[in-house]
C-alpha cells in the first residue's frame, strides 16, 4: 500500500507540474479522484488474495504481437466509419468461446474488448455477446478471427498463489 501511496503522490505531482492548471476546483477534483482509486486498491486488497502466474511463452509473445497488428487495423476501421467513408451498422453478436479453462476465456474477451470498435458485454459459460461496430467486424469474430491469435493456456500451467496478507498501513 505504500508503494500505491508514493506512486499515486507522484503521478499527481506530475500531473500539476505538466498541466499548468492550478485552479481550486481541479485540485480538489484530482485530489477525490486519487483518494477514490486509493481507497478502492485497498478494498481489492481485502477481497483478492491469490495471483495468477501465467507461463511466458513464445507463445504470449506471438500474441501480444498479433494483438497490435489487430489494434491497429481496428483503429483504421473505427475512424473510416466515423469519418463517413465505411458505414458503421452496430450490432449484438453471441459468440461460442472455445476454451475450457476460464483464464483462457477473460484474455478472450479482453482482447476483444482491448480492440477498437468491440465490447466484450456478457461472458458466459460456453459464450460471449459482444457489441461491434459493424455486422463485419461482428461476423469475423464469429468465425474465429480473434480466437485463434489467443495463446492455449492449459489448466494445469495456470498456478494460483495465495498472497500473503498485508499489513495496513497509510
Amino acid at each position: 500500500m505504500k508503494s500505491t501511496v508514493r506512486l499515486a503522490i507522484i503521478l499527481c505531482v506530475m500531473w500539476v507540474l505538466l498541466s499548468g492548471h492550478f485552479s481550486v476546483l481541479l485540485l480538489s477534483l484530482g485530489v477525490a479522484s486519487v483518494a477514490l482509486v486509493l481507497w478502492l486498491d485497498w478494498r481489492m486488497d481485502e477481497i483478492d488474495h491469490e495471483q495468477f502466474h501465467i507461463p511466458v511463452t513464445s507463445d504470449l509473445f506471438l500474441f501480444i504481437f498479433k494483438l497490435g497488428r489487430l489494434v491497429v487495423s481496428s483503429n483504421i476501421d473505427v475512424c473510416l466509419r466515423i469519418y463517413g467513408i465505411r458505414k458503421a451498422t452496430p450490432t449484438f453478436k453471441e459468440i461460442p468461446l472455445p476454451f475450457d479453462n476460464s483464464l483462457s476465456k477473460v484474455i478472450y474477451a479482453n482482447a476483444i474488448t482491448l480492440t477498437p470498435g468491440t465490447v466484450s458485454m456478457v461472458l458466459d459459460k460456453d459464450k460471449l455477446l459482444v457489441h461491434s461496430i459493424s455486422r463485419e467486424g461482428a461476423e469475423e469474430l464469429a468465425q474465429g478471427a480473434m480466437a485463434d491469435i489467443i495463446p492455449r493456456i492449459r489448466q494445469q500451467d495456470v498456478k494460483t498463489v495465495p498472497v500473503r496478507k498485508k499489513r495496513r498501513t497509510l
